[in-house]
């Protein structure tokens, strides 16, 4: 009888949106999608049957991803260390899967710029101050941390 927790509800479809934003090419995730629903229909599948599908169309690992969302509670969190002086910004994932990897655009609305973060801290170089920097968690069900 107790209550369940709110990402029973929402987390899949904004998983999907977030795979979409990976693959990055709409064209292509329809005809994924709609290729996803042709092969599969009228049968039975096993989770794994869905990532190795869209692992071979994609030409991606996209193993990790799933598994951080599908086996996992807690978002993947960006974290980003900012160092103004040297104009500076370092960032990880913060996930309980070991490969998480997963792009990401950051930047501003004007000027997003495509991040391949992993769980090892990189570092990159940003004109923009920690107050004017965005991840677009509108295209991504990810959290942020700032320092």
């Amino acid at each position: 009888n107790a209550t369940p927790p709110q990402d029973m509800y929402f987390k899949g479809a904004l998983f999907l949106n977030t795979l979409r934003s990976v693959v990055d090419d709409d064209r292509r995730w329809w005809a994924l999608l709609r290729g996803y629903y042709q092969h599969f229909k009228y049968r039975n599948i096993m989770t794994e049957d869905v990532v190795e599908y869209f692992n071979r169309k994609t030409g991606m690992n996209l193993t990790p991803v799933f598994d951080q969302y599908l086996r996992h509670t807690a978002l993947p969190a960006l974290e980003l260390t900012f160092d103004d002086a040297k104009g500076t910004v370092s960032y990880r994932w913060k996930a309980d899967e070991p490969g998480f990897a997963m792009p990401v655009r950051v930047g501003t609305k004007d000027h997003w710029r495509i991040i391949r973060p992993t769980t090892a801290w990189q570092t990159m170089e940003s004109a923009l101050p920690k107050a004017q920097f965005e991840v677009a968690t509108d295209l991504y069900y990810v959290n942020v941390a700032r320092k």
